[in-house]
């Protein structure tokens, strides 16, 4: 097994330090981790941890500004979050720009308050809140989690409340009050840094002391190390949601985190709802298909766990059905316990699993967070070696035991219905100088070999040695555009079915099989593409590439299992109405290319549509899109190329002749830009707006890709972009306002939106489309944004490569869209040709600012009065983005 090597030392103020050394990327990770949590708050003044999440991005007395802003130019990944336990924050760094980081970091941990003031304080307290909305009120089923948080832990147990606070404690709180909690809490003292990746420990160590050694330890913290659920008996819970569909939640208060029962909880999870093949999922949605969904985990915290059990049941079909199904599930583990079948394949997960997170050096779960996990909860970061070992000697009468001693009679169910009447859903050291950059790292983008099989068929292979992981894609040239006419959806249908049913295996044999395999086989469907995909550990990628080869070859479409899918898709059609994003995505699509055309019309069809089709369209559009002539496989991991190239000729050697090579040709009409226009999609009772503003520009292939691709960046293509600034940062009408480009072979679509305060929806609508206006003329861009969006976009290359699965997308984009294979290879020098001249001329040739198709999907009631006091057409749309009689 994998055994990631690392060195820990503790500074004299408290704080502890974990340096881990990988040279195959040039890039460093830092991460921090602060003891603190929501539990660590006071009933009053919930919220607090989150709070500070936002805060601390903000600036410090030595650098009066973003956090985000010297490190997105340098090309740096950044995020944190915060749960009931930990605040953490981390940044993948260029490695000769580690020195930014810790000085950047070491600032907010000692010199925070200084550059805290009231307007600052009050923006992100907006910002949470928008958040709040966005995550909870405006999500479906969305408020579940704020009505079950404080009923698994009742008072007073710090469990009681969410993260996120609640508003009322919010809008109380004062900026005295968040002073206070800083100083006790984030300190040297009550931290854990962890460095890792492109790192020289000796040098690094003398970074860490240089920046973090003078800071100050914190107050002594008294903690909690177990505190159980009070929860006493059954308590039965109902609330309304504007839903389609009923869902069901029993959840179990569970012990903390490293107890002795957590390994055979989070395997009996597995058993019960991870993948097609577990009991719950085959019980409910495959067999008795009354059930949309089935969602199971174990979520061991600090101090106390929580067992969820999580079922959408389908239209129609009632909760108490549902909950009877998953009980006798329970009490036959209770009584007999898993197979030794079962039980080999939930390890297999999850030792799959754990493997695959070691792929980072840092981020969300990489090895750096991993290390400052462990080191914060246990104090010794061994644990992420070791830990792993817990889960696989679980025996089938641990989990037998945890089913019956954990999951009593002290639980909570809630039972989330539809509302009755339903709208159309609507330091000695000076801080104040910036470090200056080291020498910049090597890096060399990978470089694929190709071949072709016997029967024609193209093979991308790259060699990642390394960790024991390989990642396989397979391309056809069969997404959404090849659906028939009067048929949208059948692509997606098609891909969907695949693994449903071959000549020689059944569907939950093909479930069983991957799943056993630690794996899951993903199928996805572009506008013009779609893709096969899974990940395993190479002691096991032989086998997945056959099942892949026998499912894109051999699929039989089996009548039983189509009803089934069919009727799956006709309840997620029947559940758009409940997501305003979806609203929004779907009508812009319509708009942008024209309704019914092949780029407009919905990728997952509608709902007369996918009546209509039958097993035979499948069939058919299987014989006329799959074939070698138009796919390519891609092989990415710990393998030789040419023993790849006789396990590729293996599987898919044998297959005939045949399926699409290149796209039908034919015209693409597509509407006219016209002038700026509003449609407004009413979602009654909505917590937020959300828009999307776009129109039709450049193809993939164009020779101003590049630069319109850097525009887009500095436009609204990361975090600190024009966008994102003036609607989150200085404003706080969102918790996120991006803009992105959904590139294709034909006209691409560029978007620009997100989830705003109902009340600015009109000033949010306004300051977009200032936004554009501004960029293509009145406020160029400067060369200062040129330089930082040229320096972030090179400098954060190689993080691009990090993982399997990012390379395998790098890899699928480039034959996807005919690139060169030295393309990654002679990015950085192309990107670097690019001038300020090159980037105004795209500007005024390709931003429209004046012919925006803006989509509002929103209580129609509050913002459209509003709205037109903008004095621009407003068009009332269904949720296919048809225009309202």
């Amino acid at each position: 097994m994998v055994s990631i090597s690392y060195d820990k030392f503790t500074l004299p103020n408290g704080l502890d330090v974990i340096l881990h050394e990988d040279h195959s990327l040039p890039v460093a990770a830092v991460n921090i981790w602060y003891h603190v949590g929501s539990k660590n708050e006071e009933p009053g003044r919930t919220g607090f941890a989150h709070l500070f999440e936002h805060v601390m991005f903000e600036g410090s007395k030595h650098h009066k500004g973003s956090f985000f802003d010297p490190l997105q130019k340098v090309g740096a990944n950044l995020n944190g979050s915060t749960s009931t336990d930990r605040t953490n924050y981390w940044e993948n760094v260029p490695s000769n720009h580690l020195e930014l980081a810790l000085w950047l970091e070491s600032d907010r941990m000692g010199y925070l308050l200084d550059a805290v003031d009231q307007k600052a304080f009050d923006i992100q307290r907006d910002v949470v809140k928008n958040e709040r909305r966005q995550s909870y009120e405006n999500r479906p089923y969305g408020m579940a989690y704020l009505a079950l948080q404080p009923t698994v832990f009742p008072a007073p147990h710090p469990y009681n409340w969410p993260t996120i606070g609640s508003q009322e404690d919010l809008d109380a709180a004062e900026l005295d009050d968040i002073k206070d909690f800083f100083r006790k809490f984030y300190a040297p003292s009550n931290a854990s840094i962890a460095i890792a990746g492109d790192i020289d420990p000796g040098s690094t160590r003398r970074l860490v002391e240089r920046y973090f050694g003078d800071l100050p330890p914190g107050p002594p913290i008294n903690r909690i190390q177990r505190m159980d659920s009070e929860l006493n008996g059954t308590a039965s819970l109902v609330m309304h949601d504007r839903v389609q569909l009923p869902r069901l939640y029993l959840v179990w208060p569970t012990g903390a985190a490293f107890d002795n029962e957590q390994p055979a909880l989070e395997v009996l999870s597995a058993i019960l709802g991870d993948g097609k093949s577990s009991r719950l999922y085959r019980s409910l949605v495959y067999e008795r298909q009354i059930a949309r969904d089935v969602a199971v985990f174990h979520y061991g915290q600090e101090i106390a766990g929580e067992f969820f059990i999580q079922v959408t049941a389908n239209a129609g079909k009632s909760l108490e059905e549902v909950e009877d199904i998953v009980r006798r599930e329970l009490d036959g583990l209770r009584e007999s316990g898993p197979t030794e079948h079962e039980l080999q394949r939930a390890k297999n997960r999850i030792e799959s699993q754990h493997v695959r997170q070691l792929e980072r050096v840092g981020g969300f779960g990489g090895r750096a967070d991993q290390l400052n996990f462990y080191n914060t909860y246990t104090g010794d970061p061994s644990g992420i070696n070791t830990d792993l070992d817990r889960y696989l000697v679980v025996s089938a009468e641990d989990v037998r035991r945890a089913a019956k001693t954990a999951l009593g009679s002290n639980m909570v169910r809630l039972a989330v219905l539809p509302e009755e009447q339903l709208s159309p859903a609507t330091e000695t050291l000076d801080r104040t100088a910036m470090p200056d950059a080291a020498a910049s790292p090597s890096f060399s983008p990978p470089v694929p070999t190709r071949a072709t099989l016997s029967n024609g068929m193209r093979v991308v292979v790259v060699e990642k040695p390394g960790l024991p992981i390989v990642a396989q894609g397979l391309l056809l040239r069969a997404g959404g555009i090849t659906d028939p006419a009067d048929k949208p959806g059948v692509a997606s249908l098609t891909a969907t079915m695949l693994a449903e049913g071959t000549a020689t295996r059944s569907s939950q044999q093909i479930s069983d099989e991957m799943e056993f395999l630690g794996a899951q086989l993903r199928a996805s469907v572009s506008r013009e593409f779609s893709t096969l995909a899974v990940e395993t550990l190479t002691s096991h990628w032989q086998h997945a590439l056959e099942i892949m080869a026998d499912v894109t070859q051999n699929a039989t479409f089996p009548q039983q299992e189509f009803e089934r899918v069919r009727s799956e898709r006709l309840t997620d059609l029947s559940r758009i109405s409940d997501s305003a994003q979806a609203i929004t995505g779907r009508a812009s699509q319509a708009i942008l290319f024209g309704a019914g055309t092949r780029y407009g019309h919905p990728l997952s069809g509608n709902e007369a549509a996918v009546k209509s089709v039958s097993r035979d369209d499948l069939i058919v559009h299987h014989g006329a899109r799959y074939g070698p002539d138009g796919a390519t496989l891609i092989l990415v991991g710990d393998i030789q190329r040419d023993e790849a190239l006789k396990k590729a000729e293996s599987a898919f050697g044998a297959w005939k002749a045949g399926g699409a090579s290149d796209f039908d040709s034919g015209s693409d009409e597509q509407p006219a830009d016209g002038t700026t226009t509003i449609y407004l999609a009413d979602k009654p009772g909505a917590a937020q707006s959300v828009i999307r503003a776009g129109y039709l520009t450049i193809p993939r292939h164009h020779k101003d890709y590049l630069a319109l691709n850097l525009l887009n960046y500095i436009l609204g293509g990361q975090f600190s972009a024009r966008l994102n600034m003036n609607l989150r940062q200085d404003k706080g009408y969102s918790y996120g306002y991006m803009s992105s480009i959904d590139w294709l072979t034909r006209a691409s679509a560029l978007a620009a939106g997100g989830s705003v305060q109902t009340e600015v929806t009109k000033e949010s609508v306004a300051e977009t489309i200032k936004e554009f206006d501004e960029i293509r003329s009145a406020r160029p861009v400067t060369q200062e944004e040129f330089d930082d969006a040229v320096g972030g976009i090179l400098r954060g290359l190689p993080s691009q490569f990090e993982t399997h699965g990012q390379m395998l997308s790098q890899l699928i984009r480039l034959v996807a869209f005919d690139l060169q294979d030295d393309y990654f290879s002679t990015y950085a020098d192309a990107v670097s040709k690019l001038t300020l001249a090159d980037i105004h001329r795209v500007a005024e040739t390709h931003i429209k600012s004046g012919a925006l198709k803006i989509v509002v999907a929103g209580d129609a009631a509050t913002v459209e009065p509003a709205l037109r006091e903008l004095g621009l057409p407003i068009v009332c749309i269904d949720y296919e983005g048809a225009e309202l009689g």
